[in-house]
């Protein structure tokens, strides 16, 4: 039964991206407001947005509260995209929301989107979470997320992405975001370059709303995941907790928190001698941090990469070439994925394999002496490949 509901909520995406708030409006009264139930921090940025949210989650959980955590896309399951404490969402519940409101869904012509935001926000209120961690799908200005009226706004680093949509510059990309920020809201930000926060700081007086930047300071690492960037999310993570004036959280928690939070696809080490690790790497920010950490790890390091359309890679090609010893390039059918031959136009010749069947490009650590490290990277949506081979499930974190 639930593959049917499964398949209906996918069917939606192909409806495309619909942005705009009033559909998700519409469909969240009509589920009865639960976004209104209880109190909900809102997640933007271009870059680790998924990480911030599931370390403030961690701790919040660490601190003994009931968690809600919503993020995308999944890397396997839908399920993973709506947890309570760390447990996706059960397929009864999924069942439950849309024999009660497909009717609604379809007059209303939610997007997937739309429709998973309202899923999410209508299991939160269920199950009486303490808050909500809700994490923005794109932008801010128009995004589903934005219309479920948050209590605090969270900024992680921003940089170019989704060009296509927000804009060709870091600017125009920053004022999509920050226009998530509403009149007498916090927003807990990263420290951006200047002209960033000149975007930010004209919008925060205009809606006469309230930016703290997060400076560098001397917090210690607790984090398990992998890479130095994930400090500035931590950082982040932990000036968001010491803000929610409603909640007690002590220091012992926050560390507990951080030295336990999981997420996957993020530099994940998968697999033993030899050294596999799945990250989620897509736009040259991720990818500066993926080769930032590469270069650490010693022995022959092996790039599987497949990358999506409107993915522009073009300034960060020198590095990710130098950083690795060989370069295999691959694709999938899913979601309108670059063509191997295509992708593999922006290489070196010299350093580049082209294996067109993903699976096969994946398995090539059964052929890998024990010292190599091969890192498969480019999208979310080699999750279901990644899962399969290597026998790991991504819904409990």
């Amino acid at each position: 039964m639930i593959k049917n509901h499964i398949s209906y909520l996918l069917s939606l995406e192909s409806k495309g991206i619909k942005l705009g708030l009033e559909k998700t409006k519409q469909l969240l009264k009509i589920c009865g407001d639960p976004q209104k139930k209880f109190q909900s921090i809102q997640v933007i940025g271009t870059n680790g947005k998924g990480s911030t949210s599931a370390m403030i989650a961690s701790i919040l959980k660490a601190s003994d509260y009931k968690v809600g955590l919503y993020t995308s896309p999944h890397l396997n399951k839908i399920n993973e995209r709506i947890r309570i404490n760390g447990q996706s969402i059960q397929d009864d519940e999924i069942i439950n929301f849309i024999d009660q409101y497909q009717q609604s869904i379809n007059k209303l012509n939610s997007s997937f989107f739309e429709t998973m935001t309202a899923l999410a926000v209508w299991y939160f209120e269920k199950e009486k979470v303490d808050i909500a961690i809700l994490e923005t799908g794109l932008g801010g200005r128009l995004d589903s997320i934005t219309a479920c009226d948050s209590n605090l706004l969270v900024c992680t680093s921003i940089s170019k992405d989704h060009e296509h949509i927000l804009g060709n510059t870091v600017e125009e990309i920053a004022y999509e975001k920050i226009c998530a920020l509403k009149k007498n809201m916090l927003c807990i930000s990263s420290n951006h370059i200047q002209s960033i926060k000149d975007v930010f700081n004209k919008h925060a007086i205009s809606v006469k709303s309230k930016i703290q930047y997060v400076q560098s300071n001397n917090y210690n690492q607790f984090i398990n995941l992998n890479g130095i960037h994930q400090l500035e999310n931590e950082i982040l993570a932990i000036n968001t907790v010491k803000h929610l004036t409603k909640f007690k959280i002590d220091d012992i928690f926050i560390k507990q928190g951080l030295s336990s939070v999981l997420w996957p696809g993020r530099i994940q080490k998968i697999y033993n001698k030899p050294d596999v690790y799945y990250d989620v790497a897509h736009n040259h920010a991720s990818f500066e941090s993926l080769c930032n950490y590469v270069n650490t790890l010693k022995g022959k390091k092996i790039l599987v990469l497949a990358l999506q359309k409107y993915k522009i890679l073009n300034k960060i090609i020198n590095k990710i070439e130098s950083s690795f010893d060989k370069i295999i390039i691959t694709q999938t059918n899913i979601r309108n994925f670059l063509p191997a031959q295509e992708l593999a136009c922006l290489f070196n010749i010299n350093k580049i394999n082209i294996i067109n069947q993903v699976i096969e490009a994946v398995q090539i650590y059964k052929s890998a002496q024990k010292t190599d490290n091969i890192i498969i990277a480019g999208s979310h949506y080699l999750g279901p490949v990644i899962s399969k081979e290597f026998k790991i499930s991504f819904e409990s974190i």
